[in-house]
């Protein structure tokens, strides 16, 4: 590198940085609680029960969905499948606003969360009200969001229903957005691995045929336009990294063994693959490349679900893109960069920890969205790269978000205390939070996992199946496919697992079949299953847990922080009261699930004071509007009395030299004489407008 390059543009860059405010607040309070610190003066988390406060942000968001209120018209639903607006009142009650055609673009976007974030959300609890909610998002959208036969896209989904019958039939005049339809086919495909419905598998199919039909491949432009009803379109028809949407829901058609007539599917998936490694890679600075996503503007700026989406792909495919550790790095970084152009926004750092808008254009002091989507992405990197910096990142970050919410559903996404976005919009208040949440479980689970509890925190497949016993964890998988690794938190450390009837041996290093145990502190442990081909795991041990048949009267007295209640989920399941220690509690448990299900988790408490509580189980002779019956079989209760200091990760991060250059955007590292890597300098603010290119504006990117 020329040495005189490299001295202008540090000092390009350091002016461009000092004339930054610094991103201020008065310490006191960040989004709905009073901020607390770490003796190092880092945001340290507001919540104090065992499982932590992650997993806290998990229940209120599903507590809130399984409480919403259920509408008739056009099929029997909770609300937020047809209407993603709603009011949240400080008591916690829900109403339903009036909703207009405009305001029904979002449901797109708004399924995806619900299907991907449920299915995971089984996987991690074995409560089987995720799958009855899966199941009625998943009819709707077939039953009301398609184009007809005639169409030259048939049976496509309307992914932005701007036009139609609110609570009705969309208009095929409303925007196809093919990013956002490929996204709700994931969600689409996600539920067919856990529930096995085939008319969900085809419908994904018929749209993977119509991707391939419209596949244009070229050198040097995306292989599809943005819209499939480009006339309807109120903007360009320009599609840049929304492509990753497209390529990575093929991929998942093609993982449920579907590749078209003549591999159509696969030669479309390779032209998308083609265009993000040969074009949109070497233009990973310029502002539009990883836009052009959101549904109600043309979005020509960097955005955090293509952030997102374009970095877990590359993650995920390290053969196709080799320089992956670099690309993904220098794009999620490039973000804090680009969202902190707006004044009104101040994008920045606040008690050590990154807080920045969905965009340089939106939503003002709305700073909880973008780190709480972003969060988890930096997790899995810091994982797969042993990076202490990116897992540090990550875990500033994730606390610092999951400050947002009240125990009885409120969210304030105003990082000084109120609601920009989330008191209208759902699927941004619950939804989005409860699928970012259980992938920040997922890759920090001795940070972030509950303690005393057993869990399936990540799987390399679709969990079709949980039972979540006492000294037994069994599970099946959709698939097994070579290095499918699954990882556990565990109460205790297993003496045994089998997949498929093959019993597994703890295995040293990384590739090989069985499985390793890391012992945390207060014993826990975090253990790696490897299990290639076989669906079928049932981890068995010393379980510190108390487990108790239930009799005909449905009240437990039990000492400890949590309790569970299992039993049978199906077709006539109702609804019943939990009461806990004399109080009601506001979400309902109801046992209707589409299909029957044995060994469920009809109920979960934790958090709890230690000491002494009773729960009682009032069934209501109740039901939702499609169960068949009243039906509430409760078999055993769980509880753990074993109290756990939790260690949240304070003092970590990176000990050695962090070595960045102003200016530079090259993709590769800059490897100095004495063979020190220096990487684009990212993480620095200019305030320098609305909308504003930061690249363009401040980047000194050739010599001066």
């Amino acid at each position: 590198m020329n040495s005189m390059w490299m001295l202008s543009v540090v000092a390009a860059g350091f002016v461009a940085l000092t004339c930054a405010p610094t991103a201020l607040s008065d310490g006191r309070r960040y989004y709905a609680h009073s901020a607390a610190h770490d003796r190092f003066g880092v945001i340290a988390p507001w919540y104090q029960g065992a499982n932590g406060q992650v997993d806290w942000r998990v229940h209120v968001a599903a507590d809130t969905l399984k409480r919403y209120p259920w509408t008739d018209h056009p099929a029997p639903a909770p609300h937020y499948v047809f209407n993603g607006h709603w009011h949240i009142a400080s008591d916690g009650t829900i109403t339903i606003p009036p909703l207009s055609d405009w305001d029904n673009g979002d449901l797109g976007q708004r399924a995806a969360y619900i299907l991907t974030s449920l299915v995971d959300y089984y996987r991690y609890s074995g409560d089987p009200a995720a799958l009855a909610h899966v199941a009625i998002t998943a009819d709707a959208l077939l039953k009301f969001e398609c184009t007809d036969a005639q169409h030259p896209w048939p049976h496509f989904l309307v992914s932005v229903p701007i036009k139609g019958e609110v609570y009705g039939r969309a208009n095929e005049h409303g925007l196809i957005q093919l990013d956002i339809t490929a996204e709700v086919g994931i969600g689409l495909l996600k539920a067919y691995e856990v529930l096995g419905e085939k008319r969900w598998l085809d419908a994904a199919k018929r749209w993977a045929d119509a991707f391939a039909a419209h596949c244009r491949p070229h050198p040097t432009l995306s292989p599809w336009s943005r819209y499939a009803n480009p006339q309807d379109a109120q903007w360009e028809d320009l599609q840049t990294g929304g492509v990753v949407f497209i390529i990575e829901f093929l991929d998942e058609v093609m993982r449920c063994g579907y590749r078209g007539k003549g591999n159509a599917v696969l030669h479309a998936r390779n032209a998308g693959v083609a265009y993000l490694r040969n074009v949109l890679l070497p233009q990973w600075t310029t502002d539009d490349t990883w836009g052009r996503n959101y549904w109600d503007w043309p979005d020509p700026v960097q955005a955090e679900n293509v952030t997102e989406f374009v970095a877990r792909y590359l993650m995920t495919h390290p053969r196709e893109f080799p320089r992956w550790r670099q690309d993904v790095r220098n794009i999620l970084t490039l973000f804090l960069n680009r969202t902190s152009v707006a004044p009104e926004s101040g994008g920045g750092v606040y008690s050590g920890a990154w807080a920045y808008p969905e965009s340089s254009g939106c939503c003002g002091r709305s700073l909880w969205y973008g780190p709480l989507e972003l969060a988890p992405v930096y997790a899995e990197y810091g994982v797969r790269t042993g990076d202490a910096w990116a897992t540090e990142m990550a875990r500033r970050q994730m606390i610092l978000a999951t400050y947002d919410a009240t125990p009885n559903g409120v969210v304030e996404d105003n990082i000084d205390g109120g609601v920009i976005v989330a008191g209208d919009w759902f699927k941004i208040a619950h939804p989005m939070a409860l699928k970012h949440c259980l992938n920040a479980l997922a890759w920090m689970p001795e940070t972030f996992g509950p303690t005393g509890e057993n869990h399936i925190m990540r799987a390399s497949s679709v969990v079709r199946n949980v039972h979540y016993g006492k000294g037994r964890l069994a599970y099946d998988t959709f698939d097994a496919p070579p290095g499918c690794v699954d990882v556990l938190r565990l109460a205790y450390r297993p003496k045994r697992i089998v997949a498929d009837g093959h019993e597994l041996h703890q295995a040293s290093g990384r590739g090989r079949l069985g499985w390793s145990v890391r012992p945390l502190p207060g014993g826990d442990c975090i253990v790696t299953v490897r299990h290639d081909g076989w669906r079928h795991v049932v981890v068995e041990g010393p379980d510190p847990q108390t487990e108790v048949a239930a009799g005909s009267r449905l009240t437990y007295t039990f000492e400890g922080n949590q309790v569970r209640v299992l039993g049978t989920a199906g077709p006539d399941g109702g609804l019943a009261q939990l009461v806990l220690d004399g109080a009601p509690i506001r979400t309902l448990a109801d046992s209707w699930c589409p299909q029957q299900r044995e060994d469920q988790v009809l109920a979960w408490i934790n958090g709890l004071p230690e000491g002494r509580h009773t729960l009682e189980v009032l069934p209501l002779n109740k039901h939702n509007p499609l169960s068949q019956g009243d039906r509430v079989r409760v078999k055993a209760f769980q509880s753990f009395e074993r109290a756990v200091e939790r260690d949240w990760g304070a003092g970590g991060g990176p000990r050695s030299p962090q070595r960045v250059i102003f200016g530079y955007s090259r993709r590769q590292d800059y490897t100095d004489h004495e063979g020190n890597a220096w990487r684009p300098a990212t993480e620095w603010i200019a305030r320098l407008g609305h909308l504003a290119d930061i690249v363009r504006g401040a980047w000194y990117t050739h010599p001066v």
